[in-house]
């Protein structure tokens, strides 16, 4: 299988994998930043607001960092909040470890880490972060401010990525160890919901081989407990109230979740992914107005000449970000006019978002057919 690898520092070459020179490049930094007297401390980060594979990168990252070299200080933290009902459950029955950006402080010789993401979506808060090493899957590269590592094996998921470097390593799980088994189920819950159970179309054989390498490992009762999460009763009634006003042309469907928290936010990708399951549906765009100061929009689709994450860059615009893989993505851009949360009137505010919700539901027409 001819998958293409990035493995470079400044000019980010593409290598066949039978030849795993990436992961010999992997090793060769690795090595010679901590095999040393006197290490420097591992940072690891991700995008904000993280998913399962961003959580289950980050916990088989800083596994696979323990095994390899015992004596150096690993340390992770996340953007944002762990908002979904899945990602809450997932973080609270495995217990990753990781701590809230805003407990962050930079040392001088951190070697930085990134994962399922590229630097330009990295969640860092205030931070300025320089990495030293990045781990994705998605269709990004790194821009050109960036002079680390780069390892894309062009995998469903960054879960199975870093499965894949913890296999090339010569590593094993063990049924004995409760750690072990929370990474493996980790890294499972992660290749899962990227791939919708490994039957979307970006799905390569290094999820399968983790799903056949790590299913004994796997603690089934926690598995099951995150598969069937429970799903808030704000959710369901908001996304009720929102599927009245849903419109559908020529299959797309379009959806506005109105104003709501940062805290729930994750119910915008959660609709795109109920929508695109819909009758005469075959791109979904689901969008919110979040803090009342920006739209933040998720993009499903199942049209082989979509391409989401241009289609999401657009959506963007020059002032937000907005990127994905095949077939999924998302955008977001700051508000014009300034934020929402200062009008205290509920009812202008719900015809402020009137406004909004036309408007963008315009532009997204424009955009995806154009």
């Amino acid at each position: 299988m001819d998958d293409d690898v990035a493995s470079s520092t400044n000019n980010l070459l593409f290598e066949d994998t039978i030849k795993p020179t990436y992961y010999k490049n992997f090793r060769e930094l690795l090595d010679k930043t901590f095999n040393v007297e006197n290490p420097p401390r591992m940072v690891v980060l991700t995008h904000s607001y993280p998913d399962p594979d961003a959580l289950g990168s980050i916990m088989s990252f800083e596994w696979l960092m323990r095994k390899l070299y015992p004596k150096i200080e690993v340390i992770s933290y996340f953007d944002g909040a762990i908002s979904h009902p899945q990602n809450i459950a997932m973080f609270n029955l495995l217990d990753p470890n990781t701590l809230s950006i805003k407990d962050y402080t930079s040392k001088s010789n951190d070697f930085n880490v990134l994962v399922d993401t590229v630097p330009v979506n990295a969640g860092v808060g205030n931070n300025t972060v320089n990495f030293n090493l990045v781990i994705d899957h998605h269709k990004e590269i790194p821009n050109g401010g960036f002079n680390g590592l780069f390892i894309n094996l062009k995998a469903g998921s960054c879960c199975a990525t870093v499965y894949n470097l913890i296999k090339l390593s010569g590593l094993t799980f063990s049924d004995d160890v409760d750690f072990d088994s929370k990474v493996a189920t980790a890294i499972l819950i992660g290749v899962s919901t990227d791939t919708e159970n490994q039957m979307s179309d970006d799905s390569t054989q290094y999820e399968f081989e983790a799903w056949g390498d790590l299913f004994e490992f796997r603690n089934p009762v926690v598995l099951k407990k995150i598969v069937n999460f429970e799903r808030p009763k704000f959710w369901i009634e908001h996304k009720a109230a929102a599927v009245e006003n849903a419109e559908i042309s020529e299959g797309l469907g379009i959806v506005g979740l109105g104003i709501i928290p940062a805290k729930h936010r994750d119910m915008i990708a959660d609709m795109a992914v109920n929508m695109i399951s819909w009758e005469d549906v075959n791109t979904a765009v689901a969008f919110a107005i979040v803090d009342g100061d920006k739209i933040v929009g998720c993009v499903r689709s199942r049209n082989a000449s979509v391409m989401v994450p241009s289609l999401c860059k657009e959506l963007a615009g020059k002032h937000g970000c907005g990127g994905g893989k095949l077939g999924s993505g998302s955008y977001n851009y700051p508000l014009a006019g300034g934020s929402l949360e200062e009008e205290d009137d509920d009812k202008v505010k719900e015809e402020m978002w009137k406004v909004h919700n036309l408007k963008e539901k315009s532009r997204i027409i424009r955009v995806v057919k154009k």
